[in-house]
């Protein structure tokens, strides 16, 4: 049976949905890094979503095979030290699936309506990357 332990479920929002095969779910609300080896003793999966997963500290969790990710990065885990030892490095499946499709449509009528303009005409000041993203995208600009 696996042993999931979750490390920072105070960092999402929503309810994490359970696996089907037979585990143990273990769940923290937040974790400090000197608490990461103790809490993930005979773990087989780790549910993270920052705080760091050093060499170092994968090294002390012989048990460990897969890392689940509750972000889109993976700049905290060191990666060749998961390659070496074999453990998977995942996202969530599904992660933002629907809040990532919703903010590049909201960017697209914004810029299609210039609201961007509108928001800085009244404070006086004017926002330099969304003048190079209009640029790019109503001259038809590319950039190397």
């Amino acid at each position: 049976m696996h042993r999931i332990v979750s490390l920072e479920s105070d960092s999402l929002i929503a309810e994490l949905r359970r696996p089907g095969f037979a585990h143990e779910w273990i769940e923290y609300s937040m974790t400090q890094p000197a608490q990461i080896v103790d809490r993930l003793q005979g773990a087989s999966i780790a549910v993270i979503n920052k705080i760091p997963m050093t060499a170092q500290t994968i090294e002390h969790l012989p048990d460990l095979k897969m890392i689940a990710v509750l972000a889109t990065g993976t700049n905290a885990i060191d990666l060749d030290a998961c390659r070496q030892r074999g453990i998977i490095v995942s996202n969530i499946r599904g992660y933002a699936k629907h809040t990532v499709p919703e903010h590049v449509f909201a960017l697209i009528l914004a810029l299609t309506h210039n609201l961007i303009a509108w928001q800085g005409a009244g404070s006086g000041h004017h926002n330099f990357a969304c003048s190079i993203i209009q640029s790019a995208i109503f001259t038809d600009r590319r950039w190397a």
